[in-house]
């Protein structure tokens, strides 16, 4: 579970800013939108982000996807360009570090993970175990540079010492976290939870995003497949079932042939293969017991009095193809127990399929993740059974740089309307464009 995050100087963000799922524990209403069942402290199960373009809502979702990747990958700060990640709009933006930090909490313990990055390498990060009840942070390790100091009453050999000291100073670019994984430096147990919740309890969906592997996933997870099927069906998008259709690879292939002239030319060395085309999931091809196999995703789509066609991805919109998408992200939020970030979730979705889905997730009262969101759906706003105020977010940009804060903070009334309120302008967050103004015929 996400508990906050805290960025500066990264992308839009020029002073820091926070983000947080922390409830407002004087509302009542819709209590059940708060998990209170996995440790000391209560968090939301769910949080929408709004702003206007280029306000700066995708920067967030890029300041997790950039800390989760630089945690897990050692070579990740050397495939990217650094400098393009400091906040630009000012002079000399790399005198000062990218700032961010996220607080989790993962097997009922708590954890704050923060990093300082220049452009010469890591200047800080740290690990820390975190006692909310107690205001305190133990602290696991604390790295400046290529030095790095531990736990109290933690020893650590002279060796161990400068191996570390040598291991950093070749990888200034790396995180410890990522290293560690590799040769165990650090040996307290709470860097490889800390590690773990990274790599397996954190998913991230961008616009773009498409899942080559979908097939697969559907396939090898049968509760995942219904779960897919229930859901799309809810949508009400003319499909009345989805199910995964499986043929012998030669019959496939002489009634495919064009299809299967696309196939790579070492494709029989290929045990697996998942084949796409424009971003959608088009078949996957599996060895078992030795005979090829072809899985295809096949929807019922409902016709002309009552007539149901069985048609594969190629025939969807990409509306559904985008739901197809995110269903997987879905599942592992709520049944899964991970926090699932998706940045436009409404993007090539009508306003009833993303109140659909986000209204889903929300009143589903045995759900153990978060799911996160950027939207410019105002729909939503009006929807009270659906949003409670501490889950409504904006960023706004201000003398060129994004700030970041909640609806909570307005202390409304519950009757006042959320929607109008927000496009009145009443929030910030919003742009009025007037194309006519200052138009000479």
């Amino acid at each position: 579970m996400i508990l906050r995050i805290i960025l500066k100087n990264f992308l839009s963000f020029d002073n820091e800013v926070q983000f947080d799922m922390f409830p407002n524990m004087k509302r009542t209403h819709l209590n059940y939108h708060i998990y209170t069942q996995y440790g000391e402290v209560p968090v939301l199960k769910q949080a929408a982000i709004y702003g206007a373009n280029g306000a700066g809502k995708s920067n967030l979702v890029k300041a997790l996807e950039f800390i989760r990747t630089f945690a897990c990958d050692k070579n990740f700060i050397r495939k990217i360009e650094l400098q393009k990640f400091f906040y630009l709009l000012k002079s000399n933006p790399t005198a000062e570090p990218i700032c961010i930090a996220v607080e989790f909490e993962f097997q009922k313990k708590y954890f704050f993970y923060e990093v300082e990055i220049g452009l010469t390498g890591v200047l800080r990060e740290s690990l820390s175990e975190t006692f909310p009840k107690e205001e305190r942070m133990e602290l696991v390790f604390e790295r400046k540079k290529n030095m790095v100091t531990y736990t109290d009453g933690v020893e650590v050999d002279n060796a161990i010492a400068d191996a570390t000291q040598k291991m950093l100073a070749k990888n200034q670019m790396s995180s410890l976290l990522s290293l560690n994984a590799e040769f165990p430096i650090v040996q307290d147990n709470r860097c490889r939870l800390a590690l773990r919740w990274f790599r397996s309890k954190l998913e991230i969906i961008g616009v773009h995003s498409f899942l080559p592997s979908l097939i697969e996933l559907l396939r090898e997870d049968k509760t995942m497949m219904e779960f897919a099927r229930k859901l799309i069906f809810a949508l009400e998008v003319g499909v009345q079932d989805l199910s995964l259709v499986e043929n012998d690879f030669d019959q496939w292939a002489q009634s495919h042939i064009k299809l299967a002239n696309t196939l790579p030319d070492d494709f029989d060395k290929v045990e697996s293969l998942s084949l796409n085309a424009n971003n959608t999931p088009v078949l996957s091809i599996n060895v078992e017991d030795g005979v090829r196999k072809v899985y295809q995703l096949i929807f019922d789509n409902l016709g002309k009095d009552g007539f149901v066609g069985h048609l594969d991805t190629s025939a969807q919109s990409d509306g559904t193809l985008r739901a197809l998408t995110l269903l997987p992200a879905l599942y592992f939020a709520s049944k899964k127990g991970k926090t699932v970030i998706v940045d436009e979730i409404n993007y090539c979705l009508s306003p009833t399929m993303v109140k659909g889905i986000v209204e889903f997730f929300a009143k589903t009262n045995d759900t153990n993740g978060q799911l996160i969101f950027t939207t410019h759906d105002t729909a939503l706003l009006e929807a009270k059974d659906v949003l409670r105020s501490d889950e409504i977010w904006f960023v706004d940009k201000r003398e060129g740089t994004s700030v970041l804060y909640s609806h909570n903070d307005f202390k409304e009334h519950s009757t006042i309307s959320t929607l109008r309120g927000y496009n009145e302008g009443r929030y910030g967050a919003i742009r009025f464009v007037n194309l006519l103004n200052g138009y000479v015929e």
